[in-house]
């Protein structure tokens, strides 16, 4: 693409067609500079398309020199210039015509939001620190400006609730369930958790949401409705996303409709298939789910994900197994002929658990948007704590840059303590209703065995090594008699327990 000035001397006998249009702005900034430009961009069809505001600024200006010395017409800024977008909505509007035209156009002005080299250069020049930097900040330009030149949408605090459907013979208040995203809060709030014990009815609350905003979202149905933080009829979400890996899930996915201006976008990820027609297909195989894998990589790379791909997998690379396998270095070579089968080779060296990972990452990767809503189904039915925990922590980190939300339904306290208090809710049964409650502790990085109480309650003492502590004690007069029978076979937390239980006899 080529760039002209409006003091290109063939200004008249230009053709209209994929250029960009600097023209320079009277501006002043303290009497000492004018390098503000306004950027207009005429496309392919010769439409006119105001990009935004641009300061540019050049290396080793003088005293006395006011604006960069721009050629008429270029291709690209050389090294000795920089710029910057005046206002978000420069890069707003970069954004909406397309990936590969951001970037080509940030490449091509140095722009220092974008490009760290030419940010480092910029620093230390007084046009920048007079007049670039005049109306924008330095934390702007290194967080909000920088998050939109790579495509991550501006953060923005949003909330909403889910009113569940009631049934009609109920004795109970109808089941609420407020969510807030606020950003830049730490811990992390785009997380959110609904844990309870088994048949509590999570999936079923999931399987709701979805079918209410497949169907419209609308008070009456049998689904429950969303609603903003004011309860007023809203839908804040661009797309659904669907996550479950249970073998024994019982709900088919919905099929995903073609024309998405008819009802909002879903996605499923997970073993099962659509059905056709009536005929219910067999889970998906290892074979499919690693095509799948390789097909969601190549959609990144098409649709410029690659890097935000790559930064979620290195933040899976605290599991051992996921760093070992240097599962980000494919990125390197998706056009490369023998692409799919180095990544048919990591794939199938992985456990099974670690493949659901990378294949969940990589397709909400491919899938996330700007207020994107995630419904996770116990993920910890095939992973092991630590890959929990890890798989959690790249999930947050995407969706704070896409300004996204998840929820996950768990019954497992180590999903719990990756979470606030305030991002939890606790889901109980009441005759044919489910009751939602807050924690009475904070959750975020608490003792497993304490959240396990806190959720679980006389279930846990009722249940395990806690009933043959019980039996023992009834059976002994002394902690030492007590603890003999087992051979001393018992760790610190059995023993005080123990204890306990023998000293109220």
């Amino acid at each position: 693409m080529k760039f002209y000035t409006e003091n290109y001397e063939n200004q008249n006998s230009l053709e209209h067609k994929d250029i960009i249009i600097l023209v320079h702005s009277s501006w002043d900034d303290w009497f000492a500079y004018n390098t503000l430009y306004i950027l207009y961009y005429y496309n392919k069809d010769g439409e006119e398309i105001r990009l935004g505001s641009v300061k540019i600024g050049q290396k080793g200006m003088k005293s006395g020199q006011r604006m960069p010395n721009l050629l008429d017409t270029f291709e690209t800024l050389t090294e000795d210039f920089f710029s910057l977008g005046q206002d978000i909505s420069f890069y707003e509007n970069l954004n909406k015509i397309g990936i590969d035209f951001r970037e080509e156009v940030l490449n091509a002005l140095n722009d220092i939001a974008y490009n760290d080299k030419a940010y480092n250069i910029a620093l230390n020049e007084n046009v920048t620190k007079i007049s670039l930097l005049r109306s924008v900040s330095q934390t702007s330009v290194e967080g909000e400006y920088r998050r939109l030149t790579k495509g991550d949408s501006q953060l923005t605090e949003f909330g909403f609730k889910f009113h569940a459907p009631l049934h009609e013979k109920s004795l109970v208040d109808q089941m609420i369930l407020e969510f807030n995203v606020k950003p830049k809060s730490n811990p992390p709030t785009n997380v959110n958790v609904i844990i309870g014990r088994n048949g509590v009815g999570k999936t079923h609350l999931f399987n709701n949401m979805i079918s209410a905003l497949l169907n419209g979202n609308k008070v009456g149905t049998k689904y429950g409705y969303f609603t903003d933080k004011e309860d007023v009829l809203h839908n804040p979400f661009s797309n659904i996303i669907s996550v479950s890996f249970s073998a024994f899930d019982e709900t088919n996915p919905i099929i995903e409709t073609r024309d998405k201006t008819k009802s909002i976008n879903y996605s499923y990820i997970g073993l099962k298939r659509e059905k056709k027609g009536r005929e219910l297909m067999p889970p998906k195989s290892p074979v499919i789910l690693k095509n799948e894998f390789i097909k969601s990589i190549k959609t990144c790379h098409i649709q410029g994900k690659k890097n935000r791909w790559i930064d979620t997998l290195k933040t899976l690379e605290t599991d051992p197994i996921f760093k070992e396998a240097q599962v980000s270095k494919l990125a390197d070579g998706i056009i490369d002929d023998n692409f799919k089968e180095k990544a048919s080779t990591i794939f199938n060296k992985l456990s099974s658990g670690h493949k659901i990972v990378l294949l969940t990452v990589t397709e909400l990767v491919e899938k996330i948007e700007e207020r994107s809503l995630v419904l996770l189904d116990e993920p910890e039915g095939y992973l092991h704590p630590p890959l929990l925990s890890a798989f959690i922590r790249a999930l947050s980190d995407l969706l704070i840059k896409r300004n996204a939300v998840a929820i996950i339904g768990t019954h497992s306290p180590v999903v719990l303590q990756e979470v606030p208090r305030k991002s939890a809710w606790k889901i109980r049964r009441h005759g044919a209703n489910a009751i939602a409650e807050r924690l009475e502790i904070e959750s975020f990085g608490e003792n497993v065995g304490l959240l396990t109480q806190e959720i679980f309650g006389l279930e846990v003492t009722d249940s395990g090594f806690h009933n043959i502590l019980k039996e023992i004690s009834s059976k002994y007069k002394t902690y030492s008699e007590a603890i003999e029978t087992l051979d001393n076979q018992l760790g610190m937390e059995g023993k005080a327990i123990l204890r306990t239980l023998m000293h109220s006899k």
